[in-house]
C-alpha cells in the first residue's frame, strides 16, 4: 500500500515537474502551439462535415468508387450551396440589413410597451435609487463605441489575420476532408495494427462504439435542428413576424446546444414580437414551447433515441462547465466529447489489458 501511494505521488510531482520545465521554455513549444491553433478549426469542421457527410458518400459508393463519389458529394453540395444562396441569399440579406437598421425603433417600442403597462416608471424610480442607471449604461456604450473606431486602424492587423486564417481554411477543409472520407478505414487499420495481434479486435471494437455514439449525435443533431428551424419558419410566418427566416435560422443553428440553445435562440424571434405587439409576443413564445414539445418528445426520441444515454442533469452540469471554461464551443461539443470518453471507461478493464501489452513497432501506410 505505501509502495502504492509512493508510486502515485512519484508521478505527480514528475507531471508538476514537467509542467514547470515546460513554462520555463515555452517558446520551444510555440511553433507546436501555432500548429494547433492553425489545424484545430480545419479539424474540427473536416470531422463534423465526415459524420454529415458519410452516409451519403456510402451510399454513392455501391455503384463507383469511393473517391468519385467523395467528388460527386462536393458538386452536389457545391450546387445546393449556390442554389440556395440564388433563392434565398437576396431575403436573407435584406433581412440582415432591415433589422439591423430597425434595431433602434424595436428598442423604441419595447421602451413604449413598459411605458403601457408601466413598467418603466418602475425602472424610473429604481434609477433614481442609483440601482440601474441606463444613462450611464448609454455613456458607457458611446465611450465604447468611440474606443472601438479610434481602436480600428490598430487592429486592422489582426483583421488582416482573421480574414488570412478564414481563407486558409477554407482551402484546407475539402483537402482534409476528402482524404478522411476516403482511407478513414486505412487510418483505421493502421492505429488497430500498433497493438498486438490479439489485442486488435478489442482495439477495434472500442473504435466503433466511439464512432457510433459520435456519428448518433452528430448526426442526429444536425437533423433536429433542419426540423427546428422548419417549424419555427412556418409558425413565424404564421404569426406574420418579421424577419421570419433570419430569426428561424438562428433558432434552428442554436439547437445544436442542448437544453440551453432552444432559449437562446428564441430571445430574437420575442424580442422582434415585442415590437409588433405583446400579443405577437404571447404568439411567439407559445409557438416555441409547442415547438420545443416536439423537438422533445417526437423527433429528438426518434432520431437520435437514446443511445448516448445521458441523464438530463448530466447533460446540464457539462454544458455549463464547458461553457465557462471555453465558450461557445465548448458548450457544443462537450455533449459528444464525454460520450467518447465514457465509451473508453466503459472499456476500462480492455483498455487497460491493452496498455499492459507492448505496443508493436509503428507498420507505416499500407495500401
Amino acid at each position: 500500500m505505501i509502495e502504492k501511494f509512493y508510486s502515485i505521488g512519484k508521478n505527480i510531482l514528475i507531471l508538476f515537474l514537467i509542467i514547470y520545465i515546460g513554462s520555463l521554455i515555452a517558446w520551444v513549444f510555440n511553433p507546436i502551439r501555432v500548429a494547433f491553433q492553425t489545424l484545430f478549426v480545419p479539424l474540427i469542421l473536416a470531422g463534423l462535415l465526415f459524420y454529415l457527410l458519410r452516409p451519403f458518400v456510402n451510399l454513392l459508393n455501391k455503384k463507383m468508387p469511393r473517391g468519385i463519389s467523395i467528388l460527386m458529394i462536393y458538386l452536389l453540395f457545391l450546387g445546393i450551396i449556390i442554389l440556395s444562396l440564388a433563392l434565398v441569399g437576396p431575403v436573407l440579406q435584406s433581412q440582415v440589413m432591415g433589422l439591423a437598421n430597425n434595431i433602434p425603433q424595436i428598442v423604441e417600442g419595447i421602451q413604449e410597451w413598459f411605458l403601457e403597462i408601466d413598467l418603466f416608471n418602475r425602472i424610473s424610480q429604481l434609477q433614481q435609487e442609483e440601482f440601474l442607471d441606463i444613462d450611464g449604461y448609454i455613456d458607457s456604450a458611446m465611450e465604447t463605441l468611440n474606443n472601438w473606431g479610434r481602436g480600428v486602424l490598430t487592429g486592422m492587423g489582426s483583421f488582416i489575420g482573421s480574414v488570412a486564417s478564414a481563407v486558409f481554411t477554407l482551402i484546407l477543409l475539402p483537402i482534409v476532408l476528402f482524404y478522411v472520407l476516403k482511407d478513414s478505414k486505412k487510418f483505421q487499420d493502421i492505429f488497430v495494427k500498433m497493438f498486438q495481434q490479439n489485442q486488435q479486435s478489442e482495439v477495434r471494437e472500442v473504435l466503433k462504439d466511439v464512432d457510433r455514439a459520435l456519428s448518433s449525435y452528430i448526426q442526429g443533431q444536425g437533423l433536429v435542428c433542419l426540423f427546428v428551424g422548419i417549424l419555427c419558419l412556418i409558425a413565424f410566418l404564421i404569426i406574420g413576424l418579421d424577419y421570419a427566416l433570419l430569426l428561424a435560422i438562428i433558432a434552428g443553428l442554436t439547437n445544436i446546444i442542448p437544453f440551453f440553445g432552444p432559449w437562446i435562440g428564441s430571445v430574437p424571434a420575442v424580442i422582434v414580437a415585442l415590437f409588433l405587439s405583446p400579443l405577437t409576443a404571447l404568439f411567439t413564445v407559445l409557438a416555441i414551447i409547442i415547438i420545443q414539445q416536439i423537438e422533445s418528445n417526437l423527433i429528438s426520441p426518434q432520431i437520435i433515441g437514446k443511445k448516448l444515454n445521458l441523464h438530463p442533469l448530466v447533460i446540464i452540469f457539462l454544458i455549463l462547465i464547458a461553457g465557462q471554461l471555453v465558450g461557445l464551443i465548448g458548450m457544443i461539443f462537450v455533449v459528444p466529447l464525454f460520450a467518447s470518453v465514457r465509451v473508453l471507461f466503459t472499456h476500462g478493464r480492455k483498455i487497460w489489458k491493452i496498455k499492459k501489452n507492448p505496443i508493436k513497432k509503428f507498420p507505416g501506410y499500407e495500401e
